[in-house]
């Protein structure tokens, strides 16, 4: 017969739990082990979507930046074609399309 299986049997049989003073330390190392696994994954999730975002953010100012230029643009073309406008008005009433004076009324309005 082998000894050594009916030694092992014996011990299997007679298991003793370890002490507190084994069995806290390890506890303690397994969750501190728990808790920077879980900040390792959330410093990862957040350096992936920084990643991520980056170029997302870059896009988006300067697509903000080329719409704020285009709405400066366009505000320059309305103030051009405003002053224009009135100007047109002003020297519309006196002068027909082709420039010569008007005369209302028998009366020559070109003095």
């Amino acid at each position: 017969m082998n000894t050594t299986s009916t030694r092992m049997s014996r011990e299997d049989r007679s298991f003793r739990p370890l002490s507190n003073d084994v069995t806290r330390p390890r506890e303690r190392t397994q969750e501190t082990a728990q808790r920077l696994s879980l900040i390792a994954m959330r410093n990862w999730e957040k350096a992936l979507t920084g990643v991520i975002a980056l170029p997302a953010a870059a896009a988006l100012s300067t697509a903000a930046t080329v719409l704020f230029a285009t709405s400066i643009l366009e505000r320059t073309f309305e103030t051009i074609e405003s002053a224009l406008a009135d100007i047109g008005r002003r020297v519309g009433e006196d002068f027909d399309a082709v420039g010569d004076t008007l005369v209302r009324d028998g009366k020559d309005l070109s003095s």
